[in-house]
Formats: structure tokens, sequence, C-alpha cells
């Protein structure tokens, strides 16, 4: 019982995740259509929570998949077409990037570490003007 909840869970991730990235993205794009800059500043802190939301799901969808591997959960298709029980530790972490899926979200979480690094040090608030 406590396998398919963790899988659960982790699909749960993954669609809030999908949605938040959307609604980041939606965001984002309103402050290049706003004039008033107190409204830009909005639209802005929104995009970035929604991003800070949106990473906090990526990382708990990496976590899920790696227990999943870790714990050998082999009636999920990830882990039985990728992991092993006589695989050591730093194989069972290579195995999270193996598949398709593993290497996507692999870059996912990538992209919310950079993302992260340039909401933090961007000091003057403001998107770049194209």
């Amino acid at each position: 019982m406590i396998n398919l909840l963790i899988g659960n869970l982790g699909h749960l991730f993954v669609i809030l995740s999908f949605v938040l990235s959307l609604a980041s993205a939606f965001s984002y794009f309103q402050v290049t259509k706003k004039t008033d800059p107190f409204a830009q500043k909005e639209w802005v802190f929104n995009g970035r929570m929604l991003f800070y939301l949106h990473s906090f799901f990526v990382v708990g969808v990496v976590l899920v998949l790696f227990l999943i591997i870790y714990n050998n959960y082999f009636e999920y298709h990830y882990a039985y077409s990728h992991a092993s029980k006589h695989l050591p530790v730093h194989y069972m972490i290579s195995c999270f990037w193996e598949g398709q899926e593993g290497s996507f979200l692999l870059w996912i979480f990538w992209n919310c570490v950079l993302g992260i690094i340039l909401i933090r040090t961007n000091k003057n608030g403001k998107l770049p003007s194209w």
C-alpha cells in the first residue's frame, strides 16, 4: 500500500509542477504587457513565487523517483527497467538518469536550480527589456 502511495504522490507532484510552471510563465508574460510599474512588480513577484513552488515540486519528484529506485519498488516500470537489487548505491544514483524520463527530470531539476540562481542574483527586480 505504501508503494502505491509514493507513486501517487510523485504523480501529483508532476502535475502540480507542470501547472505551476505554466502559471509562472504566464505571470512573466503579463509583466511584458503591463505599463504600470506597480502592476509589473506584482506580476514579477507572482512569477517568482510560482517558480519557487514549481521548483519545490520538481525536487519532490526527484526524491520520489530516487526512493522508488533505491527501495527497489519494481512494480513501477522505471525501477523495473533500470534498477537491480545487486547494484551499489552509486550505480543506483546513475539509474536515475539512465532512462529518457529520468534524463528529462534531471534537465528540469537543473533548469530549476539555474532559475533560482538567476532570480536570487537579480538585484534590481526587473526583467530585461528586449
